[in-house]
């Protein structure tokens, strides 16, 4: 049977940032998350295994292309701006491969997406779109513009308010719980009143809860303290248990005959330590530093202690979110009003001239500094640059923890080996897992008050974090009833959402149809794409980005304030320094 004469289900793709099986698995066979146990029953289920750097928007972007990093040229939160060493927030318009959600809209299929990271600014499609992490808080964040204003009418939040603390828990947990809600309220409205074809909708809370609150649950944790983490033990199962609630309610909206995917961008596990790399580096000799001289206004406030991250975070525990919202749009990017920080922070505290490697990045990522591609590159491309990477692998794999004296580095994997081409257009040279990332690197805090420490507990508060395995589930008319156990990728849930939809994959996509999950009528050859302008090259190289955002071309993606906003929610995040 072919797709032309074969009925075309409806698709339901629900996405859980940073869930694992390491929890959602006993917790499902212990009855204490029923629909998730019901949808395993009923379908197929098994590790998905996330791409490398294993962060949100590389994972979420190859979720969305099927294609790896180098392909759609998303690596982190950030990446180096043209022309400089300034880290820029990176946006949908960075991505350079199409999204299944966009193919689709292509090919005259009606798509809803809701959440999904890294999708500002919102693109035209045939349906509807909600921008999700990465939007600036006063822009219009949906498609079409005019739904953006019932949203919010109706209490739906782009962004968060209040950021975790120590001491805080209760406000921030509300404030989760309320987030949560409003997406879940507003995703079910649109899910019943609009036609689709595609629904997609990205809960992103549990990855920062676990963030936060791994240690309370963790007895063997370094952190876990009995006397008072009883209190907040399981407040990361009761928020699998409150997604448990929502997912089920939109199951029962789609009834039967839609098709569900289950998703996370990654997995999750405890974390220990933060490994300032940069400072690592300087030790070998391999990066410079400068010393910043304030000018007087900015030594006489750092002197007091006034500095733009403590006063934000005081105006947010004081419940006066709006006001520090307007108090950083007016200060913009003016070091020289209020100092951003108590310590020099990458770029301005690095002597680009006399550094010849460097990091940034949230689990180890090594940059060198090659002549033709960093502004102020110094190592030649070629043997000098094999030779670095030759020193740096050796130096890292001896690298240990004096606290027990155990090697750090798990696995070192070169830039070209994951990336291809890539490197020579932002990716990065070298990335590490340290202690199966139980130890990760953090851009921001290497230049603190304690040089020469490389090694520190994360002063982010933050007790968990990213694992490589992610979470997969498939049920409905079109999937068999098989699970699995050695991991796909997430690479290939794109291709395979386009075979569900009747439409064929793009050759150049990194990804597989998974046709064994698929009954025999599903896994027929399906229609080409109707329009080919969106696919790849044909040699697969990136290029210019194929994102159609609804706002206006002509203007800028990010001001300079809004670069400043986003940059200052992924440090309150913990993800930049």
């Amino acid at each position: 049977m072919s797709s032309e004469n074969r009925a075309i289900n409806r698709l339901l793709v629900v996405g859980y940032d940073g869930a694992t099986w390491d929890l959602a698995g006993k917790w499902a066979q212990a009855g204490k998350l029923p629909v998730l146990a019901r949808l395993m029953q009923q379908g197929g289920y098994g590790p998905l295994r996330s791409v490398m750097p294993i962060l949100s928007p590389a994972a979420w972007a190859s979720f969305a292309t099927g294609v790896q990093p180098g392909k759609h040229g998303i690596f982190d939160f950030v990446e180096r701006s043209q022309g400089d060493y300034h880290l820029r927030p990176v946006t949908a318009l960075d991505m350079k491969a199409p999204t299944f959600w966009r193919l689709a809209s292509q090919a005259g299929k009606r798509v809803a997406v809701i959440n999904v990271p890294v999708t500002y600014p919102p693109a035209e499609v045939n349906g509807i779109m909600v921008t999700g992490l990465g939007t600036p808080e006063q822009r219009p964040f949906t498609y079409p513009p005019a739904l953006g204003p019932e949203l919010r009418a109706r209490g739906y939040r782009v962004n968060r308010t209040v950021f975790f603390e120590p001491g805080r828990e209760e406000a921030y947990l509300q404030d989760v719980y309320e987030m949560t809600d409003r997406l879940a309220e507003a995703a079910l409205e649109l899910f019943r009143r609009e036609a689709w074809d595609l629904f997609v909708v990205v809960f992103r809370d549990l990855d920062e809860l676990s963030h936060y609150f791994w240690k309370h649950m963790d007895a063997t944790h370094p952190q876990h303290d009995p006397l008072t983490d009883v209190r907040y033990a399981d407040e990361i199962l009761k928020f699998y248990q409150h997604l448990d609630q929502k997912l089920g309610t939109l199951l029962e909206a789609a009834g039967p005959e839609v098709n569900v995917i289950l998703v996370s961008d990654h997995g999750f596990g405890p974390l220990y330590r933060d490994v300032f790399l940069n400072e690592w580096l300087k030790q070998e000799g391999l990066l410079a530093t400068v010393t910043v001289v304030q000018p007087p206004l900015q030594r006489a406030l750092l002197r007091v202690g006034l500095t733009r991250q403590r006063i934000s975070r005081t105006l947010q525990r004081m419940g006066l979110a709006a006001f520090e919202r307007r108090l950083r749009t007016w200060l913009g990017d003016r070091k020289e009003l209020l100092p951003a920080h108590e310590r020099a922070v990458f770029p301005e505290a690095v002597d680009w001239t006399r550094t010849r490697a460097y990091s940034f990045g949230y689990h180890g990522q090594v940059f060198v500094n090659l002549r033709g591609r960093e502004p102020q590159g110094i190592v030649e491309p070629g043997a000098e640059y094999e030779q670095l990477l030759a020193r740096l692998e050796e130096k890292l794999a001896a690298l240990v923890d004096p606290a027990d004296g155990q090697p750090v580095v798990t696995r070192m994997i070169r830039g070209t080996a994951l990336f291809g081409d890539a490197v020579n257009t932002g990716a990065p040279d070298l990335v590490l897992l340290m202690r199966d990332l139980a130890y990760i690197t953090r851009q921001g805090y290497e230049f603190g008050a304690m040089p020469g420490v490389v090694f520190q507990q994360p002063a982010s508060f933050e007790t968990g974090s990213h694992r490589e395995d992610g979470i997969a589930v498939f049920a409905g008319p079109d999937f068999v009833q098989q699970s699995w156990q050695t991991p796909y990728s997430i690479q290939d849930i794109a291709p395979t959402i386009l075979q569900l939809l009747g439409m064929a994959g793009q050759a150049q996509m990194d990804g597989r149809v998974l046709l064994e999950q698929l009954i025999p009528a599903a896994r027929a050859a399906p229609q080409p794409v109707s329009d080919g302008s969106a696919l790849l090259p044909e040699d697969g190289t990136i290029g210019e980005s194929p994102q159609e955002p609804a706002s206006a071309a002509d203007e800028p993606v990010l001001s300079p304030e809004e670069e400043a906003e986003l940059a200052e929610r992924l440090r309150r995040l913990g993800y930049l320094g």
